[in-house]
């Protein structure tokens, strides 16, 4: 059904289809409205088929004819399903298998549902999916995929029908081995590349199902840049990757990869979309007057890019006869000093492969006498900064010219209406306007009135106050005395604040906000309004971050930036700042890229090519910067030839005979540098040529200090850059080999003397000559004042000794010894220290046992950290000597010899002369005596006696060491001991004579080594385990050792 309505009277109406003139009212079965050109067909069982095609209205008057745009109409019929036999389909389990549906051809997409005979839907997952073509896709069957009711359901919402398919049998053959994996392979869509047109708008899906043991994931890619998750949605288990409103930016490369455990397979889509038609047609409809001129502009855009042709009253400009008057341009149609028969409905319409669109422009023509329909002697005010309107409506042909040379000043225009326009108001512009009508004496006059502008003179202060304490806010303000008294709004987080009569939490006293008692939920941001019936004020802030950041018209080298300006808080926007990122770097920095006033809110971006950008915006005001707004997607510009060749080319010679030739990098695809370079004299015209990736480049065996032609040329796979501009530059320089010739003195004065010397030659400077370097000394010096007898000493020689002690963590104590060399009078010392590079250090320690010179081998302890203060060596021979030594990474930092002290009795002090002691220690002497003699009779008898006496009559262990295996134990040895009592130390090693001697020397300690150092002393034998010694105060090894030297040794940071 077509419309087009007017109200005017005596319209005619005529449709064409299809180029072709179509008469509704000559058919029958067309039903045509009286009042406007409208048909339409009520629905019949008869063919439609005949309706078909395209429709354009005519609406014609005295005045013009005027176009409608294209309207289609498709004809079909109703979707009927075709007699089809039932399919069954025979699998073996793990294999593939795809169940058709078919549905029937309609120029609407169906609605189509998989179910089971009982209408409910067959389950779907990342095994079994539905694919756009309507076909249920098994990526492998299982067992528990066999059924015989696999019904397709095809619905068309538009024709109300729902076609029901033949239900599928699907019977799952099970495996009678194991069921072997298989890699993915592509179901649907086939092949490895896809492409697809689609018009900026558009919905548009993409689907990657693909076959495969066990089910293969899927992955979505955007290989030329980044996969945008604002832009897309994944569905269908991410089968399906859906674009919703697809711009010019979503042009690109897609990639979906599909994986199980037995490999991959990937499909690549190729998407181009095109821009839907545009048209802005700059001239309005409107009255002109005889000899005027008219300009009727209309800018088409479009991918690709539209046609345009331009009709007067429906007729094509190219099949009415040219006129001079009339002319075509850039799109725009100029009539110039028109007249009465220049009326006429003008068309404008654009055409490309996706369609078309029309736009009508009405020009009319004609005399009438000039009035001002505004009323005489209003009243106007408005506060200081405002734009006000003062009207003065006209009516006539040609426009009347009313407010004359007023529009002269830069804040004052004339808008269409006839309105004069002051922008930004000030006090000087108040008093009285005229509006006259031009060559007339039709006038009417306006009063101005402008006010100063309401401020805030000290907005509220930030507080910190404790909880349950009042608040105080105050809010000054200065406003025009000719104004009514303010209305004073607080906000708080931007939320307005009231005083109620039934609560006291807040209480507004005129301009002053009173919080009697703080909580926690008090805590935020609070502002004050202060409103007038002319303007308001408000605290000024930083603005709010622009949003809804978009590009358009995407280009090669460059792109559109529009945005949605946020609140400015008061203080109007400057400007805007454009940040770009280049995403393919690893160090991600916002650059500065543009600037544009506060105005705007859309700016085209020049761009390099070959880089991928993200963009944000920044608005700024007097206060400061707005926080960044949210970055774009990601918008990669191609690849293309070098536009330009690198900068910074230099020489950076350093090292004689080299030439190193150096530039600042470039970006683009398999980029390269070809660097060129010849002598400056005597080389002719030839280029020496070498192509680099990256700088520097060095040529060798140049000589020293010759001048040379650089210059370096950008290339890259799509072509060389522009012919570059060479420069001068030079190999290293050497040594000078000559020095001076000629070199004279001359005396000026006292003090002052003049050096000359002979030029030197250039050639043996063999570089860039800097300067002469002048060397002095003093051989012949007068000395006055001295003594008649005067000694002169050296320097005092080092401390003889240096030690240093650590009282605590945060102290050390430096003791020193005068040198051995004063060399005469000490006048001080001078202590200098410095923190060392390692806080901390590990020590080997070492110690040799030195019994007999020469014959010790050095023994290394653990390793020591630096942070210990001491360290203790255990497993010292008492009496001996050692070597010690502190060694750090093979360097030895000390060393020193000392020797251990043998164990001797300790001596009480004090009781040990009083007589009571002494007599005490005789009796238990002669107790002894007593008890060994009476041992020895015992013994001497001879005869046999029980075991239990044995034990009894043993010595205790703590007065006779015993072997532990001999302990308690009966033997016939022991009774054939000889009457005499044996000696204590026959047939033991405990005894003997030097084993005595060297077990008096020796000293229990705790050994923190690798083996026992006392046991592998020189001249040391073997010694009893320490428990099974005697504890009797007669063995030198238990004895404790009150004034013997130590047998420790501690060493200190």
């Amino acid at each position: 059904m077509g419309k087009l309505n007017f109200q005017q009277p005596l319209l005619q109406f005529r449709w064409v289809k299809d180029g072709v003139e179509f008469d509704p009212s000559k058919d029958p079965e067309l039903s045509v409205s009286r009042d406007s050109g409208t048909f339409s067909l009520t629905a019949k069982d008869g063919p439609i088929h005949q309706y078909q095609g395209r429709y354009n209205c005519y609406a014609s008057n005295d005045l013009g004819t005027a176009v409608s745009n294209e309207a289609r109409i498709v004809t079909e019929n109703t979707p009927t399903l075709q007699k089809e036999k039932k399919v069954s389909k025979k699998v073996e389990e793990g294999e593939s298998v795809v169940l058709p549906c078919n549905p029937p051809n309609s120029t609407v997409a169906p609605v189509i549902h998989w179910m089971d005979k009982k209408l409910r839907h067959i389950q779907q997952n990342d095994r079994v999916i539905q694919g756009r073509d309507g076909n249920l896709y098994f990526s492998h069957v299982t067992e528990a995929d066999s059924r015989d009711d696999y019904t397709c359901n095809t619905q068309f919402p538009s024709a109300r029908i729902i076609v029901l398919k033949e239900p599928i049998k699907l019977t799952v053959v099970p495996s009678n081995s194991v069921v072997r994996n298989r890699r993915p392979q592509m179901m649907r869509p086939t092949g490895s590349h896809s492409s697809y047109l689609v018009l900026s708008g558009q919905n548009l899906e993409l689907e990657c199902i693909v076959q495969g043991l066990p089910s293969p994931k899927i992955q979505w890619i955007r290989k030329d840049g980044v996969l945008s998750e604002s832009r897309t949605s994944k569905d269908s288990y991410d089968r399906v990757l859906r674009f919703k409103n697809i711009s010019e930016s979503d042009s690109g490369e897609y990639q979906c990869t599909s994986t199980n455990l037995q490999g991959m397979i990937t499909h690549t889509y190729s998407i181009t979309v095109e821009g839907t038609l545009f048209v802005f047609c700059g001239g309005i409809s409107q009255l002109y007057a005889p000899g005027d001129t008219v300009k009727l502009d209309c800018k088409a855009d479009g991918i690709p890019t539209p046609d345009v042709t331009w009709s007067i009253n429906g007729n094509l400009l190219t099949d009415i006869d040219p006129d001079p008057k009339r002319s075509l341009k850039h799109g725009v149609l100029t009539l110039k000093n028109v007249e009465l028969s220049d009326t006429a409905v003008y068309q404008c319409k654009a055409v490309n492969k996706h369609g078309s669109i029309l736009i009508n422009a009405y020009v009319y023509v004609i005399e009438l006498p000039p009035q001002i329909l505004t009323e005489d002697g209003l009243m106007y005010s408005v506060a200081e900064g405002q734009t006000t309107e003062m009207a003065c409506e006209t009516f006539g042909s040609p426009q009347p010219n009313t407010w004359g040379a007023l529009v002269a000043n830069p804040r004052m225009s004339q808008l269409p209406d006839g309105s004069l326009q002051i922008s930004n108001a000030s006090l000087n512009d108040s008093g009285q306007y005229t509006c006259t009508v031009s060559n007339s004496k039709i006038t009417i006059t306006a009063e101005l009135d402008v006010l100063n502008k309401t401020v805030i003179v000290k907005p509220p202060l930030a507080l910190r106050i404790q909880r349950g304490k009042p608040a105080t806010l105050t809010c000054e303000y200065q406003v025009d005395s000719r104004q009514y008294t303010p209305q004073v709004q607080w906000r708080k987080n931007g939320q307005k604040l009231t005083e109620s009569s039934d609560s006291d939490k807040y209480m507004i006293d005129e301009s002053t906000l009173i919080i009697p008692e703080v909580k926690e939920e008090d805590e935020g941001i609070y502002t004050c309004e202060v409103i007038t019936t002319l303007d308001m004020a408000e605290a000024s802030d930083r603005p709010d971050s622009p949003t809804q950041i978009q590009m358009t018209e995407p280009k090669d080298r460059s792109v559109t930036l529009s945005w949605t300006p946020g609140d400015h808080h008061n203080s109007p926007v400057l400007e805007y700042l454009i940040e770009f990122e280049e995403t393919e770097y690893e160090r991600k920095e916002w650059e500065e890229l543009s600037r544009v006033p506060g105005t705007n809110q859309r700016a085209t971006l020049s761009l390099k090519p070959f880089l991928s950008y993200r963009f944000r915006v920044i608005a700024i005001n007097d206060i400061g910067k707005s926080d960044p707004s949210m970055y774009t997607d990601v918008f990669s510009t191609p690849a293309a030839p070098p536009d330009s060749n690198p900068e910074g080319v230099r020489s950076d010679s350093i090292d004689p005979g080299n030439l190193v030739i150096t530039w600042k990098v470039f970006n683009g695809p398999g980029f390269r540098y070809k660097v060129m370079w010849r002598k400056v004299l005597g080389s002719g015209p030839s280029w020496h040529t070498e192509f680099m990736t990256s700088p520097p480049f060095t040529v060798t065996d140049v000589g020293n200090f010759s001048a040379f032609d650089i210059k370096v040329q950008a290339v890259n796979e799509m072509g060389e850059g522009p012919e570059p501009k060479s420069t001068i530059g030079y190999s290293g320089e050497d040594y000078p080999i000559e020095a001076p010739m000629d070199v004279g003195v001359a005396l000026i004065n006292s003090t002052t003397v003049v050096v000359k010397w002979a030029p030197i030659n250039r050639e043996t400077v063999r570089g860039r000559l800097q300067g002469y370097k002048v060397i002095y000394c003093t051989v012949l010096s007068s000395m006055r004042d001295l003594n008649p007898v005067i000694h002169f000493f050296p320097v005092p020689g080092p401390p003889s000794s240096l030690l240093l002690d650590s009282p605590s963590e945060t102290e050390m104590t430096l003791h020193w010894t005068p040198p051995t060399q004063p060399n005469g009078v000490l006048k001080g010392y001078t202590l200098k220290y410095q923190q060392g590079a390692l806080t901390n250090m590990c020590f080997d320690l070492c110690c040799i046992v030195c019994i007999c010179p020469g014959k010790g081998t050095w023994k290394r302890s653990e390793r020591v950290n630096s942070s210990q203060s001491f360290y203790t060596l255990q497993g010292l021979q008492s009496g001996s000597e050692y070597r010690l030594k502190i060694d750090l990474k093979n360097k030895t930092l000390w060393e020193d010899e000392i020797q251990t002290a043998g164990a001797i009795m300790e001596i009480s002090q004090g009781f040990v002369t009083e007589s009571w002691f002494i007599g005490l220690i005789s009796a238990l002497v002669l107790l002894l005596l007593v008890l060994l003699i009476l041992c020895f009779i015992k013994r001497s008898k001879g005869g046999k006696y029980s075991v239990k006496e044995k034990e009894e009559g043993q010595i205790d262990s703590e007065v006779r060491p015993m072997n532990n295996e001999a302990f308690g134990e009966y033997s016939d040895n022991e009774e054939k001991q000889t009457a005499s009592q044996p000696s204590l130390c026959e047939d033991s090693k405990l005894c003997t004579d030097d084993t005595l001697d060297d077990y008096a020397n020796s000293m229990q300690t705790e050994v923190i080594m690798d083996e026992s150092l006392a046991s592998q002393s020189s001249g040391v034998r073997d010694v009893p385990d320490p428990g099974t010694q005697e504890s009797s105060p007669l063995n030198p090894a238990t004895a404790i050792s009150h004034n013997g030297l130590p047998n420790s040794v501690a060493f200190l940071d």
